[in-house]
């Protein structure tokens, strides 16, 4: 609580001490803006909030940077975020339910396993169950609740972390300052949805409100023809005032979020999933997740001049889950084989299907429960300014984050019997597989300055954090309280010149870093790569962008997860990897040709990606391949789970208040594991999305969209047991009302 306040205090007294400062002896001035542009935004919390604000502004940052705005959003109103951040270059998307409810999302070839490896934070504070002590995204907003979306990478995401050594996302919810209204939107079709809003305001006190709850079928069926189910509710409150002729803000969010799912891990033999790619085996008959997630904030915003704004947020979030679901079989590792290379001597795939029975009662599956409970919580204060000194300009920003996060881990397994394809469950099974508490205590400090001088805009900054971990083993026997404390300096630097003001040109440098959780081996180091990038964009009479980038890892680390393939014994286990390098190009196009009431929107993006291992060492990490046998990872041995060549393709037509709009998505081949024996790929894929809309009034829309038009069926991951499909054809019809 004592951080808290000081922190609260730090930020009040850098308004203060800096306002004072300018006004009377500093030799800066402030930048000569527009007097009624600042009216018209100063009451908008994009001021705040905002890094980049627009895609105009795009075009001059220093730094690959993405911007995905309200309109875009709208365009497929869809659900899955990963089909939305498919659209993106650089970001490398693994599909894990068909439906997106728990994204894998990786930046310039970081691994995407559970958006570990990246910052996410919703109005730029950091939505993680416990971002630094379990990274791990198990948690997501609805899409429908965002208003934009921006996508940081290389110089762009120094300020960002604790793990951004592939970049960082930040998404932005509705805004609470903004026109009264109300919304309603009603969609049904593969599966249904109900959103509700209303933005209203009265005698200086704003408030917006928000509810969406969403319910359906999951992609694949159990073999006794039930349908898998899931369901969920994601609430948002917004309460503030504005006080002191509006150039200070007081504002309060509360949010609520649950899901229950009867989602699982297991997937299919290669076999079954070539027959019917949507059938789950009776195994996984009694999976289902369930998790609450409670977050509460209160910000203070003061913009005392036209320059200057700050903006201090406390937060509070916590998230209860629990995953039951099949883990094993009671031999372990030989069933993962028989589904990988269909050698099953031991016909173990068909207990799994549930078409023989355990053999004597004692061939047992293996039912576990992974309950955990999450919070995160802490202040974080931001000053931005505008100064200049004669013909140079700058845009400060400062900021601070002091953060608690805590994981506490209460896993059981219970055993069961495949009789007559139902699990039947074994007296007295029950035991504690894993059963501990991780925390973690963080100070984090960043200064950016982005300098204007003439045609060249410059941005160099840095950040420091001080994180103090601690793993708590709660009482089991041989085992002790283990401490680490870890200490990062992340620079960079981007620079921007206008060749003319049609094109310009950029580079920068910076360096990323993934932290070491608690609870690890000594040997364990951080995460680390120098990245680079270089590129140009041109804004007309075609916007184009094109961007080389280079990331050299001076040690790739690993996380040891039950989604990629390891026991609950070494759940959360680090290993080095060693050297290793990621390289390529990203490139987007587009453009709005037009003929009359006639407008046909055009994008293009493409994405080259090569990422290998620059070491050779004996690989203990399931996540990048067999830990027995022939284990040598090999110098040029590719990560896994990224595609070398990926495509996204957009187009459509608009005429008047009709639009139709077309998204096609290619990926390339990839690897499903490093080491190069038994090392499985799967296949290049391609999808394509429709969408359509109807302006039937001023402020009422019919929409259709349909995704996967053409039904591919397409394989997208092979862990941790077995083939798991994408989405087939879904498709959803609903109506749009503003009031």
């Amino acid at each position: 609580m004592a951080k808290g306040i000081l922190s609260f205090l730090f930020s009040f007294l850098i308004v203060s001490t800096l306002s004072q400062t300018t006004e009377t002896t500093s030799s800066f001035t402030p930048i000569i803006q527009d007097t009624s542009e600042y009216e018209q935004n100063k009451n908008d919390e994009k001021d705040v909030i905002y890094v980049i604000g627009s895609k105009e502004k795009v075009f001059y940052t220093p730094g690959s940077a993405h911007f995905i705005d309200q309109k875009e959003l709208k365009t497929f109103n869809y659900q899955d975020v990963n089909r939305v951040l498919d659209k993106v270059p650089g970001v490398y998307i693994q599909e894990e339910d068909g439906l997106g409810l728990r994204p894998n999302i990786g930046l310039r070839g970081a691994h995407p396993h559970r958006s570990k490896k990246i910052t996410l934070m919703e109005d730029g504070i950091l939505i993680g169950p416990a971002p630094y002590a379990a990274p791990a995204a198990y948690y997501f907003p609805s899409t429908s609740r965002l208003s934009s979306m921006e996508v940081f990478k290389g110089p762009s995401s120094v300020q960002y972390g604790p793990n951004s050594i592939g970049g960082a996302i930040n998404m932005l919810s509705k805004p609470l300052f903004g026109p009264v209204g109300s919304e309603v939107e009603v969609s049904g079709g593969t599966f249904s949805q109900l959103r509700l809003n209303n933005r209203g305001q009265k005698n200086g006190f704003h408030w917006f409100i928000e509810a969406n709850r969403k319910e359906g079928d999951l992609i694949r069926s159990l073999p006794n023809g039930e349908e898998a189910t899931f369901e969920q509710n994601d609430v948002l409150v917004k309460l503030g005032k504005s006080i002191s002729g509006r150039q200070q803000k007081l504002e309060f969010k509360f949010s609520f979020a649950n899901e229950n799912s009867d989602e699982t891990y297991l997937g299919t033999s290669s076999e079954d999933f070539n027959s019917n790619a949507f059938v789950r085996y009776a195994a996984s008959q009694d999976d289902n997740l369930q998790w609450n997630r409670t977050a509460l904030q209160a910000s203070y915003s003061i913009s005392p001049l036209s320059w200057m704004k700050s903006k201090t947020t406390l937060y509070h979030h916590q998230m209860d889950r629990n995953w039951s679901k099949f883990s094993d079989l009671f031999n372990r590792q030989d069933f993962r084989s028989a589904l990988g290379t269909g050698v099953d001597p031991d016909n173990l795939v068909n207990l799994l299907r549930g078409t023989r029975n355990s053999a004597n009662g004692t061939e047992s599956l293996r039912i576990g429960a992974n309950d955990r409970f999450y919070y995160s919580q802490g202040i974080q204060s931001k000053l931005n300014m505008s100064l200049n000194s004669g013909e140079i300009a700058h845009e400060v920003s400062i900021g601070i984050r002091i953060h608690r996060d805590q994981v506490e881990r209460n896993h059981s397994e219970t055993l069961a019997q495949m009789i007559d394809g139902d699990l039947i469950y074994q007296e007295d099974s029950f035991q504690v597989t894993n059963k501990n508490q991780d925390t973690s205590n963080a100070i984090a400090f960043f200064t950016e300055d982005e300098i204007i001088a003439g045609d060249l805009t410059t941005k160099v900054g840095f950040r420091v954090e001080q994180v103090d971990h601690t793993r708590d083993p709660r009482g089991l026997l041989g085992t002790s309280i283990q401490k680490n404390t870890e200490n990062v300096f992340v620079p960079g630097i981007g620079f921007n010149y206008s060749l003319n003001s049609e094109m310009v040109i950029l580079a920068g440098v910076n360096k990323g870093v993934t932290l070491v959780g608690p609870g690890q081996s000594q040997s364990i180091a951080p995460e680390e790569a120098i990245n680079y990038e270089a590129g140009f964009r041109i804004k007309s009479p075609i916007y184009f962008e094109a961007i080389a980038f280079y990331s050299d890892y001076q040690n790739l680390k690993g996380t040891c997860s039950f989604s990629s393939g390891c026991s609950d014994e070494n759940i959360d286990t680090e290993f080095n990897g060693g050297k290793a390098e990621i390289y390529g190009l990203e490139t987007m196009a587009n453009h709005e040709f037009s003929k009359g009431s006639f407008r046909f929107p055009v994008r293009l993006g493409y994405t080259f990606t090569v990422a290998r291992f620059k070491t050779s060492f004996a690989n203990s990490n399931p996540e990048w391949g067999s830990t027995s046998g022939n284990n040598i990872i090999r110098v040029n041995d590719p990560m896994p789970y990224v595609p070398q060549n990926q495509i996204n393709f957009g187009t459509g037509v608009q005429y008047k208040k009709f639009s139709m709009d077309l998204n096609i998505l290619w990926k390339d081949q990839l690897a499903d594991q490093a080491i190069a024996e038994g090392r499985r790929l799967i296949p290049s894929y391609g999808v394509v999305d429709s969408a359509f809309s109807y302006n039937y009034a001023a402020k009422g829309r019919a929409f259709l969209r349909i995704n996967n038009i053409l039904d591919n069926t397409y394989l997208t991951s092979l862990r941790p047991f077995g083939a798991r499909p994408g989405s087939p054809r879904t498709f959803v019809v609903g109506l749009n009302q503003q009031f």
